[in-house]
């Protein structure tokens, strides 16, 4: 998988990946890209309200926001398939904490868009109402699947620091 972006991948060809023996990308990687799908269903809502309100500057700020938020989203599957991969090789206090600095910064990025949706729900259409459910219902499952990744990998970090040297 090295110098190939989860990105560029067919949907079909990325789900083969994550149900592979592969070491990665597996669960880090699909919220990720969860993640990215939940930002994009935001980014349509708004984008389809923006045009029945071209001038509403909340909502023009807000897709620019969720158009970068998608693309971090993205390279965040890759970031995290990678960190992931080093670990299991490594088993080091570097590998370790590179992991867990990834789904921080996945955090960071549902935190963006929970904050997104807030600022623009009142700006929505009634019609694109379905959209920001999914966005929203999307992230949760990426928040909970964020969570049960962070406590394995404090596990395996402390595994990793209990380990006689």
């Amino acid at each position: 998988m090295p110098n190939m972006s989860l990105a560029d991948l067919r949907i079909g060809a990325f789900v083969e990946l994550v149900s592979s023996d592969h070491i990665a990308p597996g669960a880090g990687a699909a919220a990720a890209v969860t993640l990215a799908l939940a930002a994009a269903c935001g980014a349509k809502a708004v984008a389809v309200s923006l045009r029945h309100a071209p001038d509403d500057t909340c909502l023009s700020m807000a897709h620019t926001r969720l158009k970068k938020l998608c693309d971090s989203a993205l390279q965040g599957a890759d970031t995290d398939a990678q960190a992931f991969t080093n670990f299991v090789r490594h088993r080091s206090d570097n590998s370790a904490r590179e992991l867990a600095e990834t789904g921080e910064a996945i955090d960071h990025l549902i935190d963006a868009l929970s904050l997104i949706i807030e600022e623009v729900e009142s700006h929505i259409r009634s019609n694109m109402a379905g959209d920001l459910i999914a966005a929203k219902a999307l992230a949760t499952a990426v928040r909970t699947i964020q969570a049960a990744d962070e406590a394995e990998s404090r596990g395996a970090q402390r595994t990793i620091e209990e380990r006689p040297r």
